[in-house]
């Protein structure tokens, strides 16, 4: 292992400041702090709604707000960030943060990208089969070539994350990409035009794939917190059957998906609840992917009620007391795992709506940062 050094990637996601797109589909001045504020307690003793300390809803279009956040991070042992990424076919939706952050090269804070690349459409509110911005990926060298000339800023960036010296971009459904192969080898050529020594594709994993050919051209896969444990195969025999009908859903061309989320809104109003310990239980165990370098993946909390209501995915359990000494014999796996580099990635820094996140709320303070920053700096790892 060239570098023992735990480097721990936060998920940084941009929804939290208003943009035109919002405006029109949700009203004037929407963010997702609107859908954080209107949760609603769903049964006794249920925390919600999630509260930032001080209530600070702040502004993601504010440079100020970034600085703040990465002192933060920085100050608990957060190595990086790696920032949500959406792009539609040459349009681009939420990028102010991330654009923030490369034009102001004095932020010393590594970061990478994720492309969520998925259709957006009204699942929220049961009109899911309405479509808000298509994905539809066109296999063409000009599309690519655009997209490629607003990455290469990302990974052109003294403080991209890097894995064996090239920048680090993951992809969220590979599966849907036409000719994934050609685009990712031009990006190569590409980024190799452009003075990088290649490029490293990390696929954000949350289940076993039915076709597994859309990753023949990646480098790794990192396993995304808690989904990837609970569809992992010995989670509880008893959800065989739900995953089993999940898989099958999972086939059906993306529309037709949503029209069974529609269906599941309308008609289907119960709460679904998991066992925080054992999904960490997954977690924590080292389960090397047949092909693919596999970084472990952790989670704080997940509750998403704010979304989705009375029909949300609670994780019961979660608390910093719960989450520290798993987090603990998470990183005291790492140097058995025998990697290149010893990321984590964590779901999530600020994911409010899903109630993951690392930022300090008013019941638990800054309880989570400073589990992480315990485990960390106890590791017994050797640091370069």
């Amino acid at each position: 292992m060239n570098n023992r050094e735990v480097k721990l990637i936060a998920m940084y996601f941009p929804q939290l400041h208003a943009i035109p797109e919002n405006d029109a589909w949700w009203g004037k001045g929407f963010t997702d702090w609107d859908k954080v504020k209107s949760a609603s307690v769903q049964y006794d003793g249920h925390y919600q709604p999630r509260i930032p300390l001080n209530q600070t809803y702040y502004d993601q279009s504010k440079i100020e707000t970034l600085r703040g956040q990465i002192k933060l991070a920085k100050k608990y042992g957060i190595f990086g960030f790696c920032h949500y990424h959406y792009w539609f076919d040459g349009k681009q939706l939420l990028e102010m943060p991330t654009n923030l952050v490369m034009d102001n090269k004095d932020i010393d804070f590594p970061f990478c990208l994720s492309w969520a690349n998925e259709t957006w459409s009204r699942r929220w509110d049961g009109l899911g089969h309405r479509t808000l911005i298509q994905q539809t990926h066109p296999p063409t060298r000009e599309n690519w070539k655009k997209h490629f000339d607003y990455l290469i800023k990302a990974w052109s960036d003294p403080r991209a994350i890097k894995v064996d010296g090239k920048p680090v971009f993951v992809i969220y459904r590979p599966q849907h990409i036409n000719s994934i192969d050609e685009m990712l080898a031009y990006w190569r050529e590409l980024a190799q035009q452009n003075g990088l020594p290649g490029l490293y594709f990390i696929f954000q994993k949350q289940y076993e794939l039915r076709n597994r050919d859309c990753l023949n051209s990646f480098d790794a896969l990192f396993q995304f917190q808690p989904f990837e444990a609970i569809n992992s195969p010995m989670y509880e025999k008893k959800l065989i059957r739900r995953s089993l009908m999940l898989n099958l859903a999972r086939k059906l061309p993306e529309r037709y998906q949503d029209m069974l989320r529609e269906f599941k809104v309308k008609f289907i109003k119960k709460l679904t609840f998991h066992d925080y310990n054992k999904a960490w239980l997954q977690i924590v165990e080292i389960r090397h992917d047949q092909k693919l370098v596999t970084y472990p993946g952790a989670f704080v909390d997940w509750d998403n009620t704010a979304r989705y209501k009375e029909r949300a995915t609670i994780f019961r359990g979660a608390s910093p007391n719960a989450f520290a000494p798993w987090f603990k014999q998470l990183v005291n796996t790492m140097p058995r795992r025998n990697l290149s580099e010893n990321l984590i990635f964590l779901n999530a820094w600020n994911e409010w709506s899903e109630g993951a996140y690392l930022e300090p709320d008013e019941r638990y303070g800054y309880q989570y940062l400073e589990a992480i920053k315990k485990v960390l700096d106890t590791s017994g790892l050797d640091k370069d």
